[in-house]
């Protein structure tokens, strides 16, 4: 009977706490979804992807964080909102890529043409978070901040002599003298065509930079190429040279600027649901993000982000079979990946196309495979800072016969058949089927130019002259004939808008694929988190990277753990297509800072 009891008493305790977890929760909904208006503030943090994971694990990795679309409607909502009368961007640590700044940019700039102010305030701030902070009508900083405007830089790592060292020896057959993704593992030291396209995009990207900055200060260019040059600033020095405005702390500045007034923060703007409209018209959005691969799209842990062909063929063929829908625009993050399935996501979009019009709309990276399935669109979008093209091909196998042999590891063959061997790791490609290769690769490459020529109305030679295997930003893509015009998502929508015969001004439906939370599960999620229930979850469950992270001192420029870069530049994703099968993937370790 003893027993009973204290089995009882623990079942009570349990569920006790489970229900007073539950109380707490819901008590605090309210404040989660309250939107008084006021200031908007908004801690500029993190990444904004395309698109979120929202598996349970996900939303305890990633919280839930905002994606770009998600972020971009709200600026452009509040800004025509009434009841928000000025914006706080509360800069953090920024870790988008170039584009998705130019695009976020395009926002704010949006929010200041409708004459309510913006007041950007930081401890501390990178190139990234000041390139976005100087936009505002106001730079403020605490009294002991520093600002560190390190200019662009572009990293390329090469692993020749740490797999010599290991007894692995890559091979690989390539098409286009830029296409030197496969340098990374048969080169000591980039090639001359590869250091000519890498310094193209590091100009180009610090030209926008330096003009960006400029034209927010309201200083000439060469004002800004001595604050990069300087680099590091403390807050009376930044004042001094004119990077910000003035120093107080963020409740000084508050209450300076804003008095007394209500506060809205943009997660919990974001909740509130916006006014019904009427509309005539639906537009839907395909996400096409991450490394492009056979299958079904998915988050993995260890290879990141991947677009499973099978995912979005299937939701192309429901777009093509909807009466509702009247366009479709492709958004596209993706560095490329395998040919086989960027070809298959490229003959769905050419049987929608029968039909309704595809604008394409493209994010960070639309390149190589990227670029195969975007070269249909009716009309391409690229932000200034999107890379794209990467017009090419390569495949290659790695051989670890000398590992094996320093390992001691003895290994016999019996075969039938000259190419018995041909993916096996074991030796590198015979001449006669470097030759087989090089010819399907040749072949693949010719298809590919020719399918660009037919989507941007050019010549072969004309493709082939801006391809092999190059990567344009998206203002040098625009200048050479890939893309059409410069311009993020809201570009995209205005386009499909005419093409259906609306204004820009009309509204109309935006229907997703992505399985979005229900607004209980948003609010649920944003409540524990802000109760510090989702980083205790996120350190029991992922221990190992949690303390290999970025530490507090490091909160303005990041270090990511070994692991997370490889998932992030699609290096652990792209490993499992090296098995001989046509790769169509852009030098993906191109990290621009």
């Amino acid at each position: 009977m003893k027993k009973f009891w204290i089995v009882f008493a623990i079942v009570a305790v349990i569920i006790g706490g489970g229900f007073g977890m539950m109380w707490y929760t819901f008590s605090n909904l309210e404040q989660t979804v309250s939107v008084d208006g006021g200031v908007l503030v908004w801690e500029v943090s993190g990444s904004y992807s395309e698109e979120k994971d929202t598996s349970f694990w996900g939303q305890v990795q990633g919280g839930g964080a905002m994606t770009t679309r998600e972020l971009l409607f709200s600026l452009y909502r509040a800004a025509e909102d009434e009841r928000i009368t000025a914006m706080v961007l509360d800069m953090r640590s920024l870790s988008t890529d170039w584009a998705k700044i130019d695009e976020i940019r395009a926002a704010v700039e949006t929010f200041k043409e409708s004459g309510k102010p913006v007041i950007a305030y930081f401890d501390a701030a990178g190139t990234r978070e000041y390139a976005l902070a100087s936009l505002a009508d106001q730079v403020v900083v605490s009294p002991e901040a520093n600002v560190m405007v390190l200019g662009i830089s572009a990293e390329m790592a090469f692993m020749k002599d740490t797999l010599d060292k290991l007894g692995m020896e890559a091979d690989f057959v390539h098409v286009g003298a830029y296409k030197s993704a496969p340098e990374r593992m048969t080169r000591a030291s980039a090639s001359d065509a590869n250091r000519e396209m890498i310094t193209s995009i590091v100009d180009d990207r610090y030209d926008a930079l330096v003009n960006m900055m400029a034209t927010n200060r309201g200083v000439e260019t060469s004002v800004v190429d001595g604050w990069i040059d300087h680099g590091m600033f403390d807050a009376p020095a930044a004042l001094a040279a004119g990077l910000v405005d003035t120093t107080m702390y963020y409740d000084e500045m508050f209450a300076h600027h804003f008095g007394e007034d209500d506060v809205t923060f943009i997660e919990d703007y974001q909740l509130s649901p916006p006014k019904k409209s009427k509309t005539t018209h639906t537009v839907a959005i395909v996400h096409v993000s991450g490394v492009i691969m056979p299958g079904t799209s998915r988050f993995d842990r260890f290879q990141g982000q991947i677009a499973g062909s099978e995912t979005i063929t299937d939701q192309l063929s429901s777009v093509a079979d909807d009466d509702d829908v009247d366009a479709v625009i492709l958004r596209i993050d993706s560095p490329g990946g395998s040919a086989l399935a960027s070809d298959l996501v490229w003959n769905e979009i050419r049987n929608l196309q029968v039909n309704k019009p595809v604008i394409v709309s493209m994010s960070g990276m639309a390149a190589s495979g990227g670029y195969y399935i975007a070269c249909l669109g009716d009309s391409i979008f690229a932000d200034p800072g999107t890379l794209t093209g990467s017009i090419g091909v390569y495949a290659g196998k790695m051989s670890r016969t000398k590992m094996y042999e320093k390992i001691g590891v003895n290994r016999e063959f019996i075969t039938r058949g000259a190419n018995a061997l041909l993916f096996s790791d074991e030796g590198t490609f015979t001449d006669r089927q470097r030759v087989l290769f090089q010819a399907q690769m040749d072949n693949f490459y010719e298809r590919f130019l020719e399918k660009v020529a037919d989507g941007r109305d050019m010549t072969r030679d004309e493709v082939h002259a801006v391809a092999q295997g190059r990567v344009w930003t998206g203002r040098q893509g625009m200048e050479v004939g890939l893309v059409d015009e410069l311009g993020g998502l809201r570009r995209a929508i205005d386009s499909a808008k005419w093409m259906v015969g609306l204004k820009p001004e009309d509204k109309v439906s935006l229907v997703t694929f992505s399985e979005e939370l229900t607004l209980f599960e948003r609010m649920l999620v944003k409540s524990l988190r802000d109760n510090g229930v989702m980083a205790q979850l996120a350190m029991a469950a992922f221990p190992t990277e949690a303390l290999l992270g970025a530490s507090p001192a490091s909160a303005v420029m990041p270090v990511p753990t070994l692991l997370e870069s490889l998932r992030r530049d699609g290096t652990l994703a792209a490993v499992s297509l090296l098995d001989g099968r046509p790769v169509a993937m852009m030098p993906f370790w191109i990290n621009l800072n």
